[in-house]
């Protein structure tokens, strides 16, 4: 059996020396074994847990050598020959494999006979439900998540990423709730079953907001509730002199950057402009101004220019512009061709700023959450998150029993509440991401607020922030200052762009960070008026996950060595990490990918077809020789001997096109998709929020949980994608208002008095 993998290092220093001779968490999954049968829709949840040290055998997937067989198998050892299940199972602490409902698997008895075995089983559609023995291949499954649905220029067609969009998302999660059931074990000695849905995981991965909006209709009734495609959305795309940037005011500080960027123009001077409300109604004045006044500037110019104004602003680059961009080879994101592991781990430092003794906690239970049995009961979290990747990964946390509490103020909240207009506690984005946690509100721009804040992270196992680079350690709330009074804490931190680096302090969100990374490019149609990217906020929902399954290998080691550590993500990088093949393949060949719409040369014919009503759609994948022999018989064609391979095929993809379109525009995608899964061709109508909220299939599996928030009332979230079948995950509870818990966790934690409390809430810092 190979041997295990070694990784190479990529040091980004927090801004302090390290130990002398630290002890980097390097491969912290090094004692664990992974038998890893999936094909390549699965493949990438065995890349995470090799990235992180574990012994990964790869038995009956692709051994080829395309960069997508290279890129998802990094990491990996080969079966020896002669080895197969029988003798491999026993030394295996995890099983992954994605035979779904008709796999030859007898998951029930691999339980029973290895009782320690962690089972990891990733689906298209889930292990239940009315359509869980349909097949999904990648374009199918980004069709059924509702990443499809919403992206692209509303004249045209919906536009898929190339790769395994929605099968990844399953694989994140899965490798997350793998880590979990591995600690799980440490206290049980059982293994148990888990199960993720590529449906389900990638909704929550790339769309979540959409099945809240319904809810939230009242607060603002001009919301995208059936979130369709509608090009770069509130991200503008704007072209300059070398390309194109895209940017976004989220804050009046924002607009008032973008106004002097354009040298002040008379247009949009009045004080209407001030108002979020009225720039979302009027962005064709807003693009004018814009392209006017971006047409002399590169990009480069644009962003030097951005950054000192503090206006987000992100370049449309390609793949290789990102590969060579200064931010991405100074943190040595690519080894040899291929995107390495997202996160850096690093020990606490030696060196420490001085910090006076007050900032110790001076009472105060460890945590306030039940003792029932959940894997993270007495773990405290302090959130400094914004927007989507830290509270999401929160949400995972509290999920698995963490006690979370979210520190923001009336005077800075988190951008996602002013989706609430007039009434920050309302915001439907918000109260998604922000459910499961205790909210305390403390100004930090007063030093009470600082000292506060500080106290409660001394309390804290975790702390975790997604700022803008350098904000935390303005405040004196970054790793090194936390390390000085909590030196086992662990510390998490991603920004857009990452730590270091000519862009480490660049404000930014997550439709910028994919532009960057050169998502944009493959992300759109190839003839589009402009490359408008998607509009959904990628890659935050999924790169949350991503983080969590780090952070849950930090607390493991922690658990085992007492140590706390450092660990950051770059989001641009998670963003290309999920297409690491292309990047491959391009740094190889010195060539960018070549945008192919919907199409894959692989599996021909391939794309997104009409249905019978209006601006309806169906995907379809003819995955090979004999789903096209299906297809000829379903649709009611004469066999073509001519079409018998698939280089024929895509060969001939226009007018194959042209003729399934015609078929199918006679009749429903849902229709359709029956039909052809019927007959063993991946096929799923292109679904959007109001069709997941009244799918039958997802109702069974229980896609959304009912909640009553403190201000707005009744309310529909999703729900946890992933299933464990030992480890308790209990349901977050609905979003705190803003500073909700504030005084109960100063009483709780800190042990301040009434008297105290009371100074505090009357010189503002509460506020």
């Amino acid at each position: 059996m190979a041997g295990k993998r070694s990784h190479n290092a990529r040091d980004v220093v927090p801004a302090t020396a390290l130990r002398e001779t630290p002890t980097v968490i390097e491969n912290p999954l090094s004692e664990f074994t992974v038998l890893d049968v999936t094909d390549r829709r699965g493949a990438l949840c065995g890349r995470l847990l090799a990235d992180l040290g574990a012994n990964v055998i790869r038995l009956n997937n692709s051994d080829g050598d395309s960069a997508t067989d290279r890129f998802r198998n990094h990491g990996k050892s080969r079966a020896e020959a002669g080895q197969g299940l029988a003798e491999l199972l026993p030394l295996a602490d995890v099983f992954i494999e994605n035979g779904g409902p008709g796999s030859y698997l007898d998951r029930p008895g691999l339980e029973a006979e290895y009782p320690q075995l962690v089972i990891v089983s990733l689906t298209d559609l889930g292990l239940s439900g009315p359509r869980s023995h349909w097949h999904l291949e990648a374009l199918p499954a980004q069709a059924g998540c509702g990443a499809l649905h919403a992206t692209g220029h509303p004249s045209q067609f919906p536009t898929a990423l190339p790769g395994y969009l929605a099968h990844d998302c399953a694989s994140v999660h899965g490798a997350m709730a793998a880590v979990a059931a591995l600690m799980d074990r440490r206290r049980t000695g059982l293994g148990q079953q888990i199960e993720t849905s590529a449906q389900e995981a990638g909704l929550g991965g790339t769309y979540p907001w959409g099945v809240a909006i319904p809810g939230y209709l009242s607060v603002n009734p001009v919301l995208p509730v059936e979130g369709k495609r509608n090009a770069e959305g509130f991200y503008l795309v704007v072209p300059c002199r070398d390309g194109h940037v895209r940017m976004v005011f989220g804050s009046e500080a924002d607009w008032q950057a973008f106004f002097e960027l354009c040298g002040r123009p008379e247009e949009v001077s009045g004080p209407e402009w001030l108002n979020r409300v009225h720039r979302a109604m009027n962005p064709d004045a807003i693009r004018e101004v814009a392209e006017r006044g971006f047409a002399d500037y590169d990009r480069a110019e644009l962003f030097a220019e951005s950054l000192r104004l503090g206006l987000p602003l992100g370049s449309i680059q390609h793949p290789l512009e990102f590969v060579n961009h200064p931010q991405t080879t100074e943190r040595g994101f690519f080894v040899d061709g291929v995107a390495s592991r997202l996160w850096r781990f690093h020990p606490p430092p030696t060196e420490t700023p001085s910090v006076d003794a007050s900032a110790t906690p001076a009472a105060g239970a460890r945590s306030s959450a039940k003792n029932d049995g959940l894997l993270l009961d007495g773990v405290r979290v302090i959130e400094f998150g914004i927007a989507a990747v830290v509270p999401e990964l929160c949400w995972m946390l509290s999920e698995l029993g963490a006690d979370v509490i979210k520190i923001e103020s009336r005077k800075k909240p988190d951008v996602l509440r002013a989706a609430g207009l007039e009434d920050l506690d309302r915001s439907f984005c918000f109260n998604m991401e922000c459910r499961g946690r205790r909210g305390v509100a403390l100004d930090l721009s007063s030093a009470d607020g600082r000292r506060l804040a500080r106290e409660l992270c001394a309390s804290a196992d975790v702390v975790a922030e997604n700022n803008r680079g350098g904000v935390m350690a303005k405040l004196g709330l970054d790793y090194p200052d936390i390390a000085a009074v909590n030196p086992n804490v662990v510390y998490v931190a991603s920004q857009g762009y990452g730590r270091g680096g000519p862009m480490g302090e660049m404000k930014a969100f997550g439709p910028l960070n994919s532009s960057f990374a050169g998502i944009h490019m493959l992300w759109s149609h190839p003839d589009g008026p402009y490359p408008c990217g998607t509009s959904l906020n990628h890659p935050d929902h999924i790169a949350s996950k991503m983080l969590t399954v780090a952070v849950l290998c930090a607390l493991d080691h922690r658990n085992q060595t007492g140590e706390g550590s450092f660990v950051e993500m770059a989001q641009t990088e998670a963003a290309a990490y999920l297409l690491g093949e292309l990047y491959l393949e391009a740094i190889e060949t010195g060539v960018n990918p070549t945008n192919l719409a919907n199409r894959d040369p692989h599996m021909a014919p391939q794309g997104v077809y009409p249905g019978s009503g209006d601006d309806s759609w169906v995907a379809i994948t003819v995955q090979n020789d004999d789903a096209w022999r299906a297809l000829e018989v379903a649709a009611g064609w004469m066999p073509d001997e001519s079409l018998s391979g698939v280089d024929a095929r895509f060969a001939a993809h226009d007018s194959i096109d042209e003729r399934l379109s015609q078929w199918t525009s006679l009749r429903s995608p849902e229709q359709t998709a029956e039909l052809l899964q019927a007959a063993g061709v991946s096929a799923m109508p292109v679904m959007g929020p109001l069709d997941h909220l009244a799918d039958p299939h997802l109702s069974e599996r229980g896609l959304m949980v009912d909640l009553v928030h403190k201000v707005h009332g009744p309310e529909q979230q999703p729900a946890n994608p992933t299933r464990m079948s030992r480890t308790v995950l209990r349901t977050a509870d609905s979003a705190p208002p803003l500073g909700f818990h504030t005084h109960e966790v100063l009483r709780e934690v800190l042990g301040l008095d009434d008297d105290e409390l009371d100074r505090l809430e009357s010189a503002g810092i509460f506020y």
